[in-house]
């Protein structure tokens, strides 16, 4: 048996390139994803593939770093038809090199249509160009076919995500900040409902939100319902003890007041409610809608807070959404959660690489 490997950025496209080399009796041994050795940032799937000797003795007098699309085309065709490979080189060759060239003009014209299209979403001109470059690395797997699939792959690479850890018993205190009206109550009872029926964790709730009129009564709402319990904190120095009332909750959350990136004050108010305790994790809850300087601009200012990821609310809204590639490239941070509408708690999805360029791509999840 002679036994090979493919790689390629997708399982597919991995064993289109096996069938098309070892022929349709091939039997794949094994498959993993492996890192690009000449980019180790890119991750690759690779097929491990073996067939019996029978079947590939044509391919023996023939060095696989010096194959052409001619060669490939006879060896193909003399696996189905038992013909010669010099009789499919003098019958087919024009035709061949005719496809290869229209091949080559489609892909290119596919690219530049693609590119486009992410122009439209919005997507930085600097990130487009990484696009551009990562795919010249794959461009011996390119078919007009799947040139929209290895653009949304690629366009996933970029997209950094988190993991909300939810393990039980550990009192884990969760901080969600971000500007006014962008959905910092509405995500926390999501989270909070999602942990108690999802995860089974006991969960404890802490509103710092004393300044918005209606903000307690709607998380008390919340709370009641979901038997979830709420204390209020209405000056920093009680954050320790309330804490410490809930000090066997496995999950602690944090509802902060929403406060505008250009109010440094306002800012430093909510900073002292938080530095009264320990914080496990904070996150930062930004409006998709939002323009990219706007968003830029509130990532910067709420630096001092030392978020960990972000949650993008409000995705439903935005007409586009390469925002959300655009800031995440731009800051480093990746992102935790989306939400997608006000129902609780099913409006709102873990950070997933492939639906957010799914997203991006297409406007839709």
């Amino acid at each position: 048996m002679q036994v090979k490997k493919f790689t390629a950025q997708s399982l597919s496209e991995a064993t289109r390139l096996m069938k098309n080399e070892l022929g349709y009796e091939a039997v794949i041994l094994s498959t993993r994803v492996v890192n690009d050795k000449k980019h180790p940032a890119l991750k690759l799937y690779e097929i491990t593939a073996g067939v019996d000797e029978v079947n590939t003795k044509a391919e023996q007098h023939t060095s696989p770093a010096h194959k052409t699309f001619l060669e490939e085309l006879a060896k193909i065709s003399d696996t189905v038809y038992k013909k010669s490979s010099a009789r499919i080189k003098e019958t087919y060759g024009k035709a061949a090199e005719e496809k290869v060239k229209a091949s080559e003009e489609t892909v290119e014209k596919k690219l530049k249509a693609v590119f486009h299209q992410l122009a439209d979403k919005e997507v930085q001109k600097s990130v487009i160009v990484s696009l551009m470059d990562q795919m010249k690395k794959y461009k011996n797997f390119l078919q007009p076919y799947n040139v929209e699939n290895y653009v949304r792959n690629c366009l996933g690479s970029l997209i950094l995500t988190k993991n909300f850890d939810v393990t039980p018993k550990k009192n884990k205190v969760v901080a969600l900040i971000g500007p006014t009206g962008v959905g910092k109550t509405t995500t926390i009872a999501k989270l909070a409902l999602i942990a108690k029926i999802i995860h089974k964790l006991d969960v404890g709730l802490i509103s710092i939100d004393t300044f918005r009129l209606g903000a307690i009564d709607q998380l008390q709402s919340f709370a009641d319902v979901s038997h979830i319990d709420l204390l209020v904190a209405y000056k920093p120095e009680e954050m320790p003890a309330l804490l410490k009332k809930f000090s066997k909750k496995d999950i602690v959350f944090i509802d902060t007041v929403g406060r505008s990136q250009n109010k440094a004050e306002q800012l430093k108010l909510n900073q002292e409610f938080l530095s009264t305790i320990k914080v496990d994790e904070t996150l930062l809850v930004i409006n998709s809608s939002s323009s990219y300087r706007t968003l830029v601009d509130v990532a910067n200012k709420f630096r001092a807070f030392n978020y960990s990821s972000f949650i993008f609310s409000k995705v439903d809204e935005a007409p586009v959404h390469g925002n959300i590639v655009n800031l995440i490239t731009k800051t480093g941070i990746p992102v935790s959660f989306i939400t997608n509408g006000q129902v609780i708690p099913d409006d709102i999805l873990a950070a997933d690489q492939e639906n957010i360029a799914n997203l991006i791509f297409n406007s839709s999840l």
